[in-house]
C-alpha cells in the first residue's frame, strides 16, 4: 500500500510538471518592452517644408589649393548634404553659406564672405540631397577694395550656415605664403657687366676707326706710288725724245 501512494505520488508530480510546460509553451515568449515595439514617428512628407535643423544636414568645406600667395584669389566649395529623413530649406547664398577665415588659433576673425556678401537663395534640400557652393577669397582682410592683403602664416577657413544655428563644417587648415621679392642680381648687359661689356664695345669701335684710318692712309700712299711712277716715266719719254 505504501509503495503504490508513493508511485502514485510520483506520477502526480511528473504530471504537473508536464502540465506547467505546456502551458508556457502555449503562452509564447514573454511580451516586449513598450519601447522595443514602440511604431516609429509617422513623417509628414507631403507638408509644407521646415527650416533644416542643424542635425539633420552635413556641411563639408574644401579648398582649390592648400597654399595660396598672398594677394592672389583662393576658392572654397562649401557642400550641404541633407542626412535627414524629410526635405527641408536652407539658404544657400554666398552671404549664409558663409566662409570664416580666422589665425591658425581660429580666434581672431581675418575674414568672412557673410559680411562682404548680401542676398539670399532659399533651397529645398531632399533626403541625402546635396547642394554645393562655390565662395572666392582674394587673401585679404576686410571687404573693401583696399582691405589689407593678409600676412604670410597659417590660417583656418569654416563653413556655416547663417539660418541654421550649429550647423558648422571641420576646420580647413591653409598656408598662405609671402610675395616673391623683386630680383636684385644684375642681369646680363646690366651694372658691371654691362659697363665691362660697354667698354669692350667702344674700344672694338676705336679699333675699327684705328683700322679705316690705317686704310686710308695706305691708300694714300698708294696714290703716291702711282704718281711718282707715272712722273718717272713722263721723265724717260721725254729724254728719249731728246735724244732721237
Amino acid at each position: 500500500m505504501v509503495l503504490l501512494c508513493g508511485v502514485g505520488v510520483a506520477g502526480g508530480y511528473g504530471l504537473g510538471q508536464a502540465v506547467d510546460g505546456a502551458r508556457n509553451l502555449l503562452a509564447g515568449p514573454e511580451s516586449l518592452p513598450a519601447d522595443k515595439v514602440a511604431a516609429p514617428e509617422p513623417l509628414n512628407v507631403g507638408g509644407p517644408a521646415t527650416t533644416c535643423r542643424a542635425d539633420a544636414v552635413e556641411l563639408r568645406l574644401s579648398s582649390s589649393a592648400p597654399t595660396v600667395t598672398a594677394g592672389s584669389p583662393m576658392s572654397f566649395m562649401v557642400r550641404v548634404t541633407n542626412v535627414g529623413r524629410v526635405p527641408c530649406l536652407f539658404d544657400g547664398a554666398a552671404a549664409s553659406r558663409a566662409v570664416t577665415i580666422t589665425d591658425d588659433t581660429g580666434k581672431e576673425k581675418v575674414w568672412s564672405s557673410a559680411e562682404c556678401s548680401d542676398g539670399s537663395r532659399p533651397l529645398l534640400l531632399g533626403p541625402e540631397g546635396v547642394d554645393a557652393g562655390e565662395v572666392r577669397w582674394t587673401s585679404v582682410q576686410g571687404c573693401g577694395k583696399k582691405a589689407p592683403v593678409v600676412g604670410a602664416g597659417t590660417y583656418e577657413a569654416t563653413a556655416s550656415l547663417e539660418d541654421v544655428p550649429g550647423a558648422t563644417s571641420e576646420p580647413l587648415t591653409f598656408t598662405v605664403a609671402a610675395k616673391a621679392k623683386a630680383r636684385t642680381t644684375p642681369e646680363p648687359g646690366d651694372g658691371a657687366e654691362g659697363a665691362t661689356s660697354g667698354a669692350t664695345g667702344k674700344d672694338a669701335a676705336d679699333d675699327a676707326k684705328s683700322d679705316d684710318a690705317k686704310s686710308d692712309d695706305a691708300k694714300s700712299d698708294d696714290a703716291e706710288d702711282a704718281a711718282d711712277r707715272a712722273a718717272d716715266r713722263t721723265t724717260t719719254s721725254d729724254e728719249k725724245a731728246a735724244t732721237d
